[in-house]
């Protein structure tokens, strides 16, 4: 008995000075939190001014001349832009590791981490976007200017082949152009590809685009004249043209008759409907089949 009252005693007279410790430890743990969420409120900030700046500095834009030199621009910035978000992820990562315990401790804290986190991503994602769309209009530039400059080209290439195809010996030589055409075509076709996918990222090159369809058009077909030439005798040449041209005049007359009928159809179709119209006005019935 004597025992119990003695650890009652010492608990009464070790209670007043356990209580103010303890108070301590959670003003601590208060302060702790408080930092901890105000630093992640930097890196909030930080990231924010980011996206901003990213969103200001690389345009791309019809007011804007997009050249070859104005893209190297946009890349150094994205560059910067880039080193910039790196040094933030691995602040922010050094950061929350050292403090994860106590992030894993606060419902709050783990929630603001997680929307940082989702801050990051978005940014990261958008300097990605931005780096692509940059590699997609250097690729168009450099395909505009292969296909725009070898237009003409083509057409003397044409004449070449064209020429050697008239005679039998000069077989090896044309065929050695044919080659070195296709090979050139399938640059062509490959550049052709990245413009339309820049194209498709970059909506306002679309005017551009047109012009490079046009030009694409005409080179399709000349290489495709190229690849078909080959050694005839004169002979075979004369019924190849003839051919064509009775191709050709039996087209015409093909839609010379379809326009005719046409024309027929709607005179028909115009008499009836005036008599009808008289019909009704003197009184007639109108219930007559119409063409």
């Amino acid at each position: 008995m004597q025992i119990i009252k003695t650890i009652l005693l010492w608990g009464i007279i070790l209670l007043p000075l356990t209580a103010p410790a303890q108070i301590t430890d959670d003003s601590v743990v208060d302060s702790l939190h408080a930092e901890i969420e105000s630093r992640m409120m930097e890196y909030a900030d930080n990231l924010t001014q980011l996206a901003t700046v990213c969103d200001m500095q690389i345009l791309f834009s019809d007011a804007t001349p997009l050249t070859s030199s104005y893209v190297q621009v946009l890349n150094e910035k994205i560059e910067k832009l880039n080193s910039n978000y790196q040094s933030i992820d691995i602040r922010w990562n050094t950061f929350t590791q050292a403090m994860q315990i106590e992030i894993a401790d606060n419902e709050e804290l783990m929630t603001l981490m997680a929307k940082v986190q989702q801050m990051k991503q978005t940014v990261a994602d958008t300097i990605a976007s931005k780096k692509q769309k940059c590699d997609a209009l250097a690729d168009f530039i450099k395909a505009e200017q292969l296909i725009l400059s070898i237009d003409t080209t083509y057409h003397t290439l044409y004449k070449k082949a064209f020429k050697l195809s008239l005679l039998e010996k000069l077989g090896p030589q044309l065929e050695k152009i044919k080659a070195k055409e296709q090979t050139q075509f399938a640059q062509i076709q490959e550049c052709y590809a990245k413009a339309q996918k820049a194209n498709e990222l970059v909506p306002v090159l679309s005017k551009r685009m047109e012009v490079i369809d046009d030009h694409y058009s005409n080179i399709q077909i000349l290489s495709k004249k190229i690849q078909e030439l080959e050694y005839k005798p004169l002979i075979q040449r004369i019924k190849d043209y003839l051919i064509g041209l009775a191709c050709v005049a039996v087209l015409l007359l093909f839609i010379n008759l379809a326009v005719s009928k046409y024309k027929a159809f709607k005179t028909a179709r115009a008499q009836m409907k005036k008599y009808n119209e008289m019909m009704h006005k003197n009184g007639g019935s109108t219930d007559y089949p119409s063409i």
